[in-house]
């Protein structure tokens, strides 16, 4: 199958990844419309930097996966031919989910389309345009005010550029996104669109009705005007109808991170999914933002995000306390071989007030009806601060619970959840409910499965928590509360006061997978891989009336390296591997297929 104009911008963004750094606004961002849901932002020259200062370029990676018998490198000749396209692929490219565009909406009549765009920088317009003639099947150059585009009816898509900009283009249902690949990238170059299955079912056209070729066209020169007066909406944005006129968007953008994301979901609620979101729902995203930033450091990738709020939002949250984690609910899990936690605080009365203000509050309400319980009653009950620990995690062999004299290799791990009860009361009404009344029987202060069921975790419920956990002894000995864990040095300072705290061990985990089932020449590609990553932490911090920041860093085990470059030299080496065994495995059937044939043969 030919390139298309997705393959032809999609090599350039995937390359600019090998190849911008701004401490302003990246000029890119003026062409991306205030009605975006999702905005994805990329630093290519900063990646570059980054790689290309340990040894790393597009050329040695090319090299290195190259097989013997590859003389052609189909993806070391499309990175040249981006290379030599005019994009500009030492600065930002920015990939924008737009819900229900402008002009798109004043023009298509039955509802508008929403889309995905690409947008770059182009710094030779000629080669740019020669690229695409030499690339793009039916290639149609055609002008419309200050800026070209051609229109590819097969994919629906647009791709328009003036002098110092190229945004591609191309509409998605927003309503139905899971069924869609936005960016209509096929799978592989075999890739047939006449044999691939329709989206969804359409009834069949009796020929003798069947709409004429000149109602076809004009309906395609109709679409084509639509997606190229939208392409005009966007190389001419006001400063107000661009993303750029919100705060957080562009407080994000002027950090020049690697990596950048925003989200609005005010702007994905008032796309196509209008009719599904009530009004209240609306409002209350009103000023709700979400801007995020990653980057790729020595030792560690940083990822850092900021929680914007509206004035209703932020009304629900001042009307409580700051919610923090209780650290004693971790400390007191007895192990010094723990793999990962999550403890969180969060008071669950703030669920109440988002429900009300949505004015579903009601229909919760009946739901629970039969119960005899109210949305307050649940949601009073408990209070929101929880914990959840696992430890010892191992991979071994056990015997089969079906045939005992054989085994199975299964992961296994000791693990404590528990949740802090809150108003007693309340908690009386929902324990005692004619949902769970026939669950439960008290005895003394705790409440007791009726019957026990083979395989159910032990359990402990009192007026002040509700436990669960793995096996009976470890739960007696954390309801003691006479163990202590043992983290890592600063875990706990870190995520004390906070909201959220959560960890992983990643080097525990990797030190559990048992290296005998892995093929012989596989293990050197393994011990890398398990060598790779040391642990993860995640912390939110308490609401400060306004924002919620947060925070996740992936710490690697080498930590003088740049952790882009490891992940680069890992992949690299177990795409190779793959491709060897591949290759390997393909010569095998070869020598067998050919000595089967010769043996029909002396038949």
């Amino acid at each position: 199958m030919k390139r298309t104009i997705s393959k032809v911008l999609l090599t350039a963004v995937t390359a600019a990844v090998m190849l911008t750094a701004c401490s302003k606004q990246p000029e890119q961002t003026k062409h991306i419309p205030k009605t975006a849901g999702v905005v994805v932002g990329l630093n290519a020259k900063q990646l570059s930097q980054k790689l290309i200062t340990n040894g790393i370029t597009m050329d040695k990676l090319f090299t290195t996966l190259q097989s013997p018998a590859d003389t052609a490198n189909a993806a070391m000749k499309a990175w040249k031919d981006a290379e030599n396209s005019g994009v500009d692929l030492t600065n930002n490219f920015f990939a924008a989910f737009v819900f229900n565009s402008n002009s798109a909406k004043e023009t298509a009549g039955n509802g508008a389309k929403s889309y995905v765009s690409i947008t770059g920088s182009l710094k030779d317009e000629s080669k740019f345009e020669a690229y695409l003639k030499q690339n793009v099947p039916n290639f149609s150059l055609k002008t419309q005010g200050d800026f070209k585009y051609i229109w590819e009816a097969k994919e629906g898509a647009i791709v328009g550029w003036n002098k110092g900009t190229v945004i591609y283009l191309r509409p998605f249902d927003a309503n139905n996104v899971s069924r869609h690949n936005p960016l209509g990238v096929p799978d592989s170059d075999d890739y047939n669109e006449e044999e691939a299955p329709p989206a969804e079912e359409e009834p069949a056209v009796d020929s003798a009705v069947a709409a004429p070729a000149a109602v076809v066209a004009v309906a395609d020169d109709a679409t084509e005007k639509t997606w190229a007066a939208e392409l005009d909406y966007l190389f001419h944005l006001k400063k107000e109808e661009s993303a750029g006129s919100l705060d957080a968007f562009t407080d994000v953008m002027k950090k020049g991170t690697d990596m950048t994301m925003f989200v609005n979901p005010e702007a994905i609620y008032s796309g196509q999914l209008t009719a599904m979101v009530p009004a209240n729902v609306k409002k209350l995203m009103e000023g709700c933002y979400y801007a995020g930033t990653l980057n790729f450091e020595n030792g560690k990738v940083q990822m850092n995000g900021l929680s914007y709020v509206g004035k209703q939002m932020a009304d629900i949250y001042k009307k409580y306390d700051k919610a923090e984690l209780d650290l004693s609910m971790l400390t007191k899990y007895p192990s010094e071989n723990v793999t990962g936690f999550l403890a969180y605080g969060f008071d669950f009365r703030m669920i109440g007030d988002i429900v009300k203000a949505t004015g579903m509050d009601g229909l919760a309400n009946m739901a629970m009806a039969k119960s005899g319980l109210t949305l307050d009653d649940v949601l009073n009950a408990f209070k929101g601060e929880l914990v959840y620990v696992a430890s010892d995690f191992a991979i071994s062999k056990v015997p089969n619970e079906y045939f005992p004299e054989d085994s199975v290799t299964k992961p296994t791990s000791k693990w404590v959840f528990s949740l802090k009860v809150g108003d007693k009361a309340a908690f009386e009404k929902v324990i005692t409910s004619p949902m769970l009344k026939e669950m439960f029987v008290k005895e003394g202060n705790e409440y007791k499965m009726a019957q026990q069921f083979p395989g159910m975790p032990a359990l402990s419920i009192t007026d002040k928590f509700v436990t669960a956990a793995s096996d009976t002894a470890l739960l007696v000995q954390y309801m003691a509360g006479t163990g202590k864990i043992k983290l890592e040095n600063g875990i706990e300072s870190k995520i004390k006061g906070n909201a959220l705290g959560a960890y992983v061990n990643f080097e525990k985990l990797a030190t559990s997978i048992p290296e005998n089932e892995v093929p012989e020449d596989g293990k050197p590609l393994m011990l890398k891989a398990k060598s790779l990553l040391k642990d993860l932490t995640a912390v939110a911090h308490t609401f400060n009336g306004k924002t919620q920041e947060s925070e996740v860093v992936i710490n690697f085990k080498n930590q003088t390296e740049n952790s882009l470059v490891q992940l680069i030299n890992l992949g690299t080496e177990a795409a190779k591997y793959f491709k060897e065994k591949e290759a390997k495995e393909a010569g095998e059937a070869t020598v067998v297929d050919s000595a089967a044939a010769t043996t029909v043969d002396a038949h």
